[in-house]
C-alpha cells in the first residue's frame, strides 16, 4: 500500500526499506512496534529504477536485492516491508514470501528480490 503523500512523491523515492511483523499502514509514520528491532537488524538502503510507462501504470523496479541480516535466537516475523525516502515513511509493500524466523539458527536473513519487486501506479 503506497502512501506517498497524495502522490506528490515520484514513485521510485523510496531509498530505504524497513522489516515489519504487523502491518504498518500509511500516514506519516508506521504503526508504533512492527518494525523488527533485535540487532543485527537495521533498516537497508534501496534504489528503484526510473518509473516506465506501462499501458496506464507506472512501473519502477527494485534495482537489485536487499539483504536484511537477523538475530540468530529471536523469533522474528518478517510480513511487510516498509518504504522510506531517509528518514520519511512513504508506505509499505507486503513482499512474495514474507517468513517467520523461529528457534535458533547459525545464519539467519531476509531478502527482497529485484526480479520480484516493483512499485506500480495506476492513472487510470
Amino acid at each position: 500500500m503506497f502512501n506517498f503523500a497524495g502522490n506528490s512523491k515520484a514513485i521510485n523515492a523510496a531509498n530505504k526499506m524497513s522489516l515489519h511483523a504487523t502491518n504498518p499502514g500509511t500516514g506519516t509514520n508506521p504503526a508504533a512496534g512492527s518494525e523488527l528491532t533485535d540487532a543485527p537488524y537495521a533498516r537497508q538502503n534501496c534504489v528503484f529504477d526510473a518509473p516506465v510507462a506501462a499501458v496506464t501504470a507506472a512501473v519502477s523496479e527494485l534495482n537489485a536485492d536487499v539483504v536484511f541480516s537477523l538475530h540468530l535466537t529471536n523469533n522474528q516475523n518478517a510480513q511487510f516491508i516498509g518504504l522510506w525516502e531517509n528518514t520519511t515513511y512513504l508506505g509499505y509493500i507486503v513482499p512474495d514470501e514474507p517468513f517467520n524466523f523461529t528457534g535458533a539458527a547459525t545464519e539467519r536473513s531476509f531478502t527482497v528480490h529485484a526480479d520480484t519487486t516493483k512499485l506500480i501506479r495506476d492513472n487510470p
